[in-house]
């Protein structure tokens, strides 16, 4: 019998009675990348948690020293698409599903949840961060949305949490796949507090001696306002924010809605700019095609409730895993390893409209995330 331990759950007792629940994402040697196992068993998780009157607070963090989240299985996604060509990729789009609705769940947890996002924290990784509660990075911290260089877009919410970031700082994040430290993360609202790595145990520790109650409002605002004590005795200075320095920048050339011009303008200031010349690099990875549908998904997104931006990135999501682009893209970066995909469109001009609009028609009768409300 297979037992699946991707997902361990904790419960730290605490003194007046109740638990705090630790939720560990539990597989390190891929830097815990979701797969639909773990999809499923944090779903379950969420849903014991959540209706547990025990269970004061959730603390999610991952497993082992690489990072919290890698993002998801993209090599299980590509092998449900190529196992059923031109039809549904079943396994894949229940495994989408799930991952949204916790993703969802977290987003609109009634219970404090604490987000300790040290290392790495890529795709599906920031979907989950970007619902909790509380959102901790350290000073190893480095967050990114790189779906493009696999010929993917950002989603699970991206639409929501990068556009609600300053400017057209999300859409730049999504467009360059560009990493983010501790600063450029709390500039972008994307984290609260920064605690340095090895503090970890420590805030364990304060966090099962807090006054906890019955009442979910008095336990958030208790928490929010311990963990920004806690943060100050830190004493942990951050200095280096790129994105917040470069914001002038990012909005004037993002504000055309253009990758090719975006490019353009990076391709000129890369060689004054380490930091461009970083983004620079990124963005070339990424799939024309991609980085065209992407635009048209902030675009969409704009306006639309987390619920409907959810349905939305599914509904692309689901059209895209069936697209050569994304089974070039995983070729190169996980299969094969060669870095060096063979995209479809050298340019996002080339590009056609008709392939991009296709994406944004449902390939089902009935939504699987119509009841998300």
């Amino acid at each position: 019998m297979h037992v699946d331990f991707s997902i361990c759950l904790e419960r730290h007792a605490l003194p007046a009675g109740g638990y705090l629940a630790q939720l560990t994402l539990n597989a390190p040697a891929r830097h815990n990348a979701i797969s639909p196992e773990m999809a499923e068993r944090l779903y379950h998780s969420l849903l014991l948690l959540r209706e547990d009157s025990e269970a004061v607070a959730v603390f999610l963090d991952g497993a082992g020293s690489k990072g919290f989240c890698a993002g998801a299985d993209a090599q299980r996604m590509l092998a449900s698409a190529l196992a059923n060509p031109g039809g549904a990729a079943v396994e894949a789009e229940a495994f989408l599903c799930c991952e949204y609705i916790s993703a969802f769940l977290i987003h609109t947890f009634p219970k404090p949840i604490i987000c300790w996002a040290d290392g790495g924290v890529m795709g599906a990784g920031l979907g989950l961060m970007a619902g909790a509660s509380h959102r901790i990075v350290t000073e190893n911290s480095r967050l990114s949305a790189p779906e493009a260089s696999i010929g993917l877009l950002p989603n699970a919410g991206a639409g929501w949490y990068l556009g609600q970031m300053p400017g057209h700082t999300g859409l730049f994040a999504a467009l360059s796949g560009i990493e983010l430290g501790a600063a450029d993360a709390l500039y972008a609202g994307l984290a609260d507090y920064c605690w340095a790595s090895e503090a970890k145990q420590t805030l364990l520790r304060n966090l099962l001696h807090l006054p906890w109650c019955d009442e979910d409002a008095s336990n958030h605002e208790m928490l929010t306002d311990a963990l920004t004590d806690w943060e100050v005795e830190q004493g942990i200075s951050l200095r280096h924010a790129p994105l917040k320095s470069h914001r002038q920048w990012i909005d004037q050339h993002c504000e055309p809605h253009c990758p090719r011009q975006l490019l353009d303008a990076l391709s000129c200031a890369a060689a004054d700019d380490p930091w461009l010349s970083a983004a620079l690099q990124s963005a070339r990875r990424g799939a024309a095609s991609a980085q065209k549908l992407i635009v048209r998904q902030f675009q969409s997104c704009r306006g639309l409730g987390l619920a409907e931006v959810f349905r939305l990135e599914m509904i692309l999501a689901a059209n895209r895993l069936r697209d050569p682009e994304f089974a070039e893209g995983v070729r190169a970066r996980f299969k094969d390893g060669d870095q060096d995909p063979h995209w479809c469109y050298s340019s996002v001009d080339e590009v056609p409209d008709e392939e991009i609009e296709a994406l944004f028609i449902s390939p089902w009768a009935q939504h699987p995330l119509a009841a998300l409300a």
